[in-house]
C-alpha cells in the first residue's frame, strides 16, 4: 500500500473555456462503500481500462492501493455502486489534472496535483485557471464524499460553492 500525496483547488472558468480544451478523456468512477474509510473506488477511462482503489485518511496525505481489473467486473461492481456514481472530464496539464464534473454536478471544476512530499513547492498554476480557494482539507470535495450525495445536494453544494 502507497501513499497518496494531492491537493485539491477549486477553479472557475466558463463552459466555453472547458469546452476549448483538446485531449480530455471521460472518467466513470463508482463508489463501493457509504462510509468514510476506506473509501473503494472502481474507475472506468483511464488509459481505457478499470481500476479498482482503496483509500484510508483525509487531508494531504493518504494510504492508497490501485489494482488493474477487467471491464467486465468494473461494470458489475459500477451496478453495485448504485446511485454513488461520478462523471467527469479530465485533462492533464502537465503536472497538474483538471476535472470539470458533469450531470448533477455540472459547474463543479476542480484541480489536482499528486506531489512527493507534503511540504513540496507547487509548480505554477496551469494559463486561464482561476483558483477560487484550496479545497483539500474541506472533506466535501472529496470524490467519495460528492459521489454519496443525493442528486439535490449535489446541486445545493455547486451552487453554494461558486
Amino acid at each position: 500500500m502507497g501513499w497518496e500525496i494531492e491537493r485539491r483547488f477549486l477553479v472557475e472558468g466558463s463552459q466555453e473555456h472547458w469546452a476549448s480544451l483538446k485531449g480530455g478523456h471521460h472518467l466513470r468512477q463508482g463508489y463501493l462503500t457509504n462510509t468514510k474509510e476506506p473509501s473503494v473506488r472502481i474507475r472506468l477511462g483511464e488509459q481505457g481500462g478499470a481500476l479498482l482503489t482503496t483509500k484510508r485518511g483525509k487531508g494531504i496525505r493518504r494510504t492508497e492501493f490501485e489494482s488493474g481489473i477487467s471491464k467486465e467486473v468494473a461494470n458489475d461492481l459500477m451496478e453495485a455502486a448504485g446511485a454513488r456514481i461520478l462523471e467527469k472530464i479530465r485533462w492533464t496539464l502537465g503536472p497538474w489534472t483538471l476535472d470539470r464534473f458533469l450531470g448533477s454536478l455540472e459547474g463543479l471544476v476542480l484541480l489536482e496535483i499528486e506531489l512527493t512530499s507534503e511540504d513540496q513547492n507547487l509548480p505554477p498554476i496551469p494559463d486561464a485557471v482561476n483558483v477560487l480557494r484550496e479545497v483539500t482539507e474541506d472533506n466535501m470535495f472529496t470524490s467519495g464524499a460528492l459521489a454519496s450525495l443525493p442528486d439535490a445536494d449535489r446541486r445545493e453544494l455547486v451552487l453554494a460553492a461558486y
